[in-house]
């Protein structure tokens, strides 16, 4: 594709006053925004896809109740308790078999024909928000892309706006030196500094403010974190989506996750790289229009955003009140139901973020996101959303909710077993256990499939890739309960009123002391059901959970050391 071109020199930021309206949005009616034009239709395969996305988890959720229940019947007594048991198994089961369909279709993605994106060009303003980050590792990768986005080849115009929350007043000086450094060295860049001196609603605060005072001056936003890295051609695949499709207000990129310098980020970024392709593909597959936003990494088209996500604080008191946290998710929701697009644009590979650096920090993270996500589930009665928006708040809510319900799922299950007698069904639960692992692990044998032949691995490093895959597995599967009691900690929490805030990552090695002291509970835990197992008090299949929290400070100290030899994957084959 040939863009046209537009030269950028001399383009300044706008440093006048240019608002922009962003009201807060009505929730408890309908709205549609008069400026929107219908998203682009969902394609034959798109059709395909959604259809098995609905209509394969329930027979599949059923089919596994049902042979729960079978087991759970077998001595002849079927307890409400039992009931119970088999239902939640057959629900966690559909969102396990979703997930596995919505994998299976990314296998089958192919990049779309390039957007014919004709001249004129949009004026975009780069925004990167931060919040007490290191200035010069923060603002080098947005000024490196700044940069790139100066050479010929496209018609749009771009501008950085850094966004300072910043709370240290000895920090926020630096920050502002430092963009005042690189502005006297490098005029020819469009580089803009501010600093709120009250962060009100966090983030999402921090980019309204901006677009009340200069939105009106720009056409569209490129919105960041403080850790992302993006290339030039993919933000400008992003900014030609916007123009080759008018009903089109939010074009979003699917985040890797960076390599890192700890054990655990080389792991994330591994499953990210590997696993994660088929996934985030068949997502927006079968999503189309409909799809979701991440709250950075991605485009937004101006007065479409502003005109439809300003948004209101929830009635009652925080953490489920107040502020909504998860803001991104509710301002995709509230653009398609006003009548615009939200794609996600896979192609637009070129795009990363950084994980915590280790598993306290990865803790901490969820905490503030399963509150957001968990608020989302007062939305989800919202007048006028569409169902896919809805289901996006649910399955949000569910990757924290089900490990409460997992963890009663193994409550119930130690019950059945102390007053199960009489018949064996041993063969049926290899089936049940079979089914579940299947499910838990199809995803990431598409992602390792998808990976192989898309990237492909080296002959002299396919030993570290084996590596890196078996230790990656061993290790979600010890965190998994860790994760289960944490989440189900923080629902708990959440619920009962307690408001983690806005918690900073956790970086580097973590003294012994306090690795003890935060996971004691799952390790004592851990000491009472293996010893349980032991004397027969509890079945040999509650073994992978005995271990994940008798080995949580172990393996919490391992994975926050430096990474060392573990590989880091590529993105793209090796020559």
């Amino acid at each position: 594709m040939s863009r046209a071109f537009r030269p950028q020199y001399g383009f300044r930021p706008v440093t006048l006053p240019a608002p922009l309206s962003m009201p807060d949005q009505l929730l408890d009616r309908p709205a549609h925004d008069p400026a929107a034009r219908a998203g682009g239709p969902i394609r034959s395969h798109s059709r395909l896809a959604r259809a098995a996305v609905l209509l394969v988890p329930p027979p599949f959720a059923i089919g596994f109740g049902y042979m729960t229940g079978t087991v759970l019947a077998a001595d002849g007594i079927f307890t409400p308790a039992d009931l119970l048991l088999a239902a939640l198994s057959g629900f966690a089961v559909f969102w396990m078999a979703m997930s596995v369909v919505s994998s299976f279709f990314g296998l089958f993605w192919r990049a779309p024909a390039k957007a014919n994106a004709a001249a004129p060009g949009l004026r975009i303003a780069i925004l990167l928000p931060m919040y007490g980050e290191d200035p010069e590792a923060t603002l080098a990768p947005s000024v490196a892309l700044l940069d790139s986005l100066r050479a010929p080849g496209h018609a749009h115009r771009f501008s950085l706006h850094v966004l300072s929350d910043t709370r240290n007043g000895r920090a926020a000086l630096d920050e502002a030196a430092m963009v005042a450094k690189l502005t006297a060295s490098r005029p020819d860049l469009a580089i803009t500094y501010r600093h709120r001196l009250k962060n009100t609603d966090y983030k999402q605060g921090n980019v309204r403010d901006w677009i009340t005072r200069q939105g009106a001056a720009y056409d569209a936003a490129l919105i960041l974190d403080a850790d992302s890295v993006m290339g030039r051609e993919t933000v400008l695949t992003l900014a030609d989506t916007l123009v080759a499709d008018p009903g089109c207000a939010l074009a979003q990129t699917l985040p890797i996750t960076g390599a890192g310098e700890s054990r655990w980020q080389r792991m994330q970024s591994f499953a990210s790289r590997v696993y994660g392709g088929p996934h985030g593909r068949g997502f927006a597959i079968w999503t189309g229009s409909d799809g979701n936003f991440l709250g950075h990494n991605a485009m937004v088209r101006m007065k479409a955003f502003a005109t439809n996500c300003g948004l209101p604080h929830l009635p009652g008191p925080r953490p489920m009140g107040g502020v909504i946290q998860s803001h991104d998710f509710v301002e995709a929701a509230l653009l398609r139901r006003a009548g615009w697009g939200v794609r996600i644009i896979p192609e637009a590979a070129d795009s990363h973020e950084e994980a915590p650096s280790n598993l306290l920090a990865h803790i901490k993270r969820d905490a503030r996101w399963c509150q957001g996500n968990l608020q989302h589930m007062r939305l989800l009665k919202v007048p006028g959303l569409h169902w896919v928006s809805r289901l996006h708040f649910l399955s949000g809510a569910m990757a924290y909710i089900g490990s409460v319900l997992l963890l009663v799922m193994l409550v119930l299950w130690a019950m059945a077993d102390q007053g199960r007698t009489g018949q064996t069904t041993d063969r049926l639960e290899i089936w049940l256990a079979g089914t579940v692992i299947f499910l838990l692990f199809a995803p990431r044998a598409f992602g390792v499939l998808d990976y192989l032949r898309r990237v492909g691995v080296a002959k002299g490093r396919r030993l570290g890739f084996v590596k890196l895959l078996l230790i990656e597995t061993v290790v979600a599967v010890l965190s998994a309960p860790v994760m289960m009691l944490h989440h189900a900690k923080i629902i708990f929490r959440a619920l009962t009123g307690a408001d983690t805030g806005w918690p900073q990552h956790m970086s580097g090695r973590i003294p012994l002391k306090a690795l003890l002291k935060f996971h004691a509970g799952e390790t004592g835990l851990g000491v009472l059901l293996s010893g349980m197992i032991a004397l027969g008090i509890l079945s040999v299949w509650f073994l992978p959970v005995a271990a994940g929290l008798l080995l949580a400070v172990p393996v919490s100290a391992w994975v926050s050391e430096p990474a060392g030899d573990l590989a880091v994957v590529p993105l793209v084959p090796e020559r």
